[in-house]
């Protein structure tokens, strides 16, 4: 069984939200690792034969995790930072197989006959580096106003795009350490 790393992320990612509505200013490394943890939560779902791609998603939920944690116990009281602590302890324990599955919407650009999927260009992914593997990999891409690059084409084109990212991401992340 896997555990839902959609679900933890969503979490992150809820909480951050209610931290900055707060007035609490969240640190530019730690929207990266939440950023960086909802790609490789995306790779996952196609290649999950991967051990490093789980690696790196268990790295970035501990990174979010030993940052935020601590920020709220200080900023919004124990009792806030223990119901959060239950909150991830349920999504821990309720493992599962299958990811859940976030809304989608057809983005405005991409052929109805194609798939695609939208990525958000971080230092980990740079626009150039998104174009380049979209282009070796036969695909279509096109950056939008909201600053996510579609890429769109066939199934398998998408499917070899992810992999390709992931290695990249994977290799590149090996040569920093």
């Amino acid at each position: 069984m896997k555990l839902n790393y959609y679900a933890l992320w969503k979490l992150m990612a809820d909480l951050i939200g209610d931290l900055k509505r707060r007035g609490i200013s969240i640190p530019p490394q730690i929207m990266n690792d939440l950023r960086s943890a909802k790609t490789m939560v995306e790779i996952a779902k196609f290649d999950r034969s991967n051990p490093d791609v789980i690696r790196r998603i268990e790295e970035y939920m501990n990174n979010l995790e030993s940052y935020l944690l601590p920020m709220v116990r200080e900023r919004l009281g124990k009792e806030y930072a223990d119901m959060l602590m239950n909150k991830i302890a349920e999504a821990q324990k309720n493992m599962t197989v299958t990811e859940q599955k976030p809304e989608k919407r057809f983005p405005v650009g991409a052929p109805r006959d194609k798939h695609w999927i939208r990525i958000k260009p971080t230092e980990e992914t740079p626009l150039d580096l998104i174009r380049e593997i979209s282009e070796e990999s036969g695909l279509k891409h096109e950056v939008q106003k909201d600053g996510y690059v579609l890429i769109y084409g066939d199934k398998d084109q998408i499917k070899k795009f992810i992999k390709r990212m992931a290695r990249r991401l994977i290799n590149d992340a090996s040569s920093v350490k």
